[in-house]
């Protein structure tokens, strides 16, 4: 029996776990490098999916549960590119979207004083139906959904569901019979 049998496959998981070699008589020092770019990516990718801000109908949207959504979403940003190197394909994404959702914050209460209709109506609740809610609504779900397919398309993860109707090009909208 061969107790020194030399391994015929070390897979680059294990290779970025290796720290440093002792010798003597041999050693090895190990750490877990945690998790892989992807992974991470992978992760916050699944996040996302639960967030109904990105897809959910307009007519359905309540705007402080968006706030307060976009607001999550912004800190997991945040959380996801302190996992990950400066240098990782991920940081522009994530930054991007980061960038869109404090924007939202701001365009959401944007009155467009030009347009005939009066929104001002309920002063209270005067932005759940205004154009200014809906048209940063709008531009941060295409935002996003762009920087969800650079993503993606990197790491080879597919997105499935509902965050997939956030990809441009990918939903084709059916035109009613005439």
């Amino acid at each position: 029996m061969n107790w020194f049998k030399r391994s015929t496959k070390l897979t680059a998981s294990t290779a970025r776990r290796i720290t440093g070699i002792s010798t003597p008589l041999g050693g090895m020092q190990w750490a877990d490098p945690g998790p892989s770019e992807a992974e991470v990516v992978r992760g916050f990718l699944v996040f996302l999916e639960d967030r109904r801000v990105l897809y959910n109908a307009m007519q359905l949207e309540v705007p402080h549960q968006v706030k307060h959504s976009i607001h999550e979403i912004r800190e997991e940003c945040t959380r996801t590119l302190q996992q990950l190197g400066a240098n990782a394909f991920a940081t522009p994404p994530l930054r991007t979207i980061r960038a869109a959702s404090r924007q939202y914050h701001n365009d959401c209460n944007e009155q467009f004083h030009n347009m005939v209709h009066d929104w001002e109506g309920d002063r209270y609740d005067r932005h759940r139906f205004g154009p200014g809610f809906f048209t940063a609504l709008g531009a941060y779900r295409a935002s996003v959904g762009y920087q969800v397919a650079l993503l993606a398309a990197h790491y080879d993860i597919d997105v499935e569901g509902d965050l997939a109707t956030v990809i441009p090009g990918t939903v084709t909208e059916q035109l009613p019979d005439e």
